[in-house]
């Protein structure tokens, strides 16, 4: 990787190392949820996306949306980023696994809540460092606004985002859910630092 901490000239193997960490974040959440709802619930990241904060219009659609954002606090370094779980299908999702929709808001705020902490457990036991999640922020709002607001917040320690297509299964019926994660410039270099170790 070069200097500048660049995802531009990423490999195969670093993107299925990403994927890695992101299957072993969303597998402890839907173990979690599991137990939650007593209904076998499955999550997997078909696909992860590297791109440069300048670009996340590409990624974000121009609809309102709900999503939950963490920001993530390394216990040595202090604020480390954001996470930002996005819900293109809330009421579907929160409909798929409770009965009563009038505890939509607070069933995606427990989901939101369970992925962010388990996501954030992986993230830590990967790179090796100590993350603490804040108590998650519900948000329902334009997409591309959410995200916009997030990256001001850190836009001058960082200007790349990681985004995990993560896809949840509850017998055949199956919902999208984007998790992205919004590192700043030092915790993106223990990414870099964990690809530097596959070679």
């Amino acid at each position: 990787m070069d200097k500048n901490l660049s995802f531009e000239q990423v490999s195969a193997e670093e993107i299925d190392a990403l994927k890695e960490l992101g299957n072993i974040g969303v597998a402890h959440a839907a173990s979690s949820l599991s137990t939650m709802i007593g209904k076998i619930v499955e999550m997997s990241v078909p696909n992860v996306i590297l791109a440069k904060i300048s670009e996340i219009h590409k990624y974000f659609q121009e609809k309102i949306v709900t999503g939950v954002v963490t920001a993530l606090e390394e216990v040595e370094n202090g604020r480390s980023g954001y996470l930002y779980i996005l819900f293109p299908e809330a009421k579907k999702l929160a409909n798929l696994l409770i009965e009563d929709s009038t505890l939509i808001d607070s069933t995606i705020m427990e989901i939101g809540n369970i992925i962010s902490s388990s996501f954030c457990n992986a993230i830590a036991d990967m790179l090796g460092i100590m993350l603490i999640p804040s108590p998650p922020s519900l948000s329902e709002d334009m997409s591309v606004a959410i995200i916009e607001a997030i990256v001001a917040q850190i836009a001058e320690k960082g200007d790349s985002i990681i985004i995990f297509e993560t896809e949840l299964k509850e017998k055949d019926n199956a919902i999208d859910i984007l998790i992205t994660l919004v590192p700043d410039e030092k915790f993106l270099s223990y990414i870099m630092k964990m690809f530097g170790m596959l070679g």
